[in-house]
């Protein structure tokens, strides 16, 4: 193990400022109740992370079977706070494994938000300067303003941007994780009593299949004791997502299968009933996350990592709802704030492997890895 005090001060730069205070009592890994008793987390974190064992610490999937929870900061009676140092520790490791890495680091960085919208808002004026849509008159129709189709366009081409620096990243950090551990055999005893050997990684997608259940789920967030609106706010963001997803899917089912010309759709609309169910699902979890971090102490108040994400969220869902509003009350302002949402959206999704968004990446593969070499939790 090689001990790397820059590692270290960057964690604490990250959002680990009480690192120094931990001295391995070892209460954190008895209290949390993700953590199994065999080679416990987050005790050995610490000690590695004030070591700065930068390989050890981004190969180490468990840093993310952790879901912040902060039993252990709670119980801490030196007020390490592990919580904030893994959250710290997570935030270098997507860092480490996102393509590009040096789009990730100016991101991280709060000077970076200069970046975060001047993309966006310059691809918005190449935009509007080579087709120069103009505001119509009449009823209020966003598609008239800005074609559908064009929306479309653009974000599939978001999206085949994220599923590559998506596999990338994913890679790296699988392949990673798995250096760092021996994989668990099973075996499967035949009649006659021969045994046949099985290899746990031929079972991926089965573990794969039950890691989703369990995101889907949320059911390891639900097994923190001291932080448990933690569970519902992140099963009201993860699930405002699904549906406003779902909703999105409806519309393109009208224009493309149905035959319609535009989505200027009554208020009453199933997809429109969706859509806002969606919107209002997100904008409370977000809320919710948002207003913890001020009154809860044993979170912290978090890091500019934290709060650029759950922002952006927030920000998505409000200007959601203004567009709406404005729609239905006749007014032309509609127009300019869409283009601030779309603007919005675009920093949401296109920026997502770099900022907290990537949490569901390398938790999903954390949650395979601990299927796979058998250090699941058993409940």
């Amino acid at each position: 193990m090689i001990a790397d005090a820059k590692f270290a001060k960057e964690i604490i730069q990250a959002g680990g400022k009480s690192l120094k205070k931990c001295y391995q009592c070892a209460t954190c890994g008895v209290v949390c109740p993700q953590s199994p008793d065999e080679n416990p987390f987050p005790r050995k974190e610490m000690i590695w992370a004030q070591w700065g064992a930068k390989e050890r610490l981004l190969s180490d999937a468990d840093v993310w079977l952790c879901h912040q929870c902060n039993d252990c900061s709670d119980y801490c009676p030196r007020g390490a706070k592990p919580g904030e140092v893994l959250a710290a520790i997570r935030a270098k490791v997507v860092e480490h494994y996102t393509f590009p890495s040096f789009l990730s680091k100016i991101l991280r960085r709060p000077a970076g938000i200069l970046v975060y919208f001047a993309i966006p808002i310059i691809f918005t004026a190449l935009y509007l300067a080579i087709f120069t849509p103009e505001i119509p008159e009449g009823e209020i129709v966003l598609g008239k303003f800005i074609p559908h189709v064009h929306v479309e366009l653009a974000g599939f081409a978001v999206g085949a941007w994220v599923l590559l620096v998506a596999a990338i990243s994913a890679y790296r950090f699988w392949v990673a994780i798995n250096s760092q551990v021996s994989k668990v055999y099973e075996y499967e005893v035949k009649e006659g009593g021969e045994i046949k050997v099985v290899k746990s990684s031929a079972r991926f997608l089965e573990y794969l299949f039950w890691s989703i259940i369990d995101i889907l789920k949320h059911s390891k967030f639900q097994q923190c004791n001291k932080a448990k609106y933690r569970f519902y706010a992140h099963f009201m963001i993860f699930w405002g997502f699904i549906v406003l997803g779902i909703a999105t899917l409806g519309d393109i089912v009208y224009l493309y299968v149905l035959g319609y010309h535009e989505l200027a759709l009554p208020i009453t609309d199933p997809v429109k009933i969706l859509g806002n169910l969606g919107a209002l699902i997100l904008l409370v979890g977000s809320a919710w996350a948002i207003v913890a971090r001020f009154s809860d102490q044993r979170i912290g108040y978090g890091t500019y990592f934290d709060w650029l994400f759950l922002a952006t969220i927030f920000a998505v869902g409000v200007s959601g709802v203004i567009i709406e509003v404005l729609r239905y009350s006749g007014s032309v302002l509609a127009y300019y704030a869409y283009l601030a949402h779309l603007i919005i959206v675009f920093t949401l999704l296109a920026y997502a492997p770099y900022t907290k968004f990537a949490h569901l990446l390398y938790r999903a593969l954390a949650y395979v890895w601990a299927k796979s070499v058998g250090r699941e939790l058993k409940s």
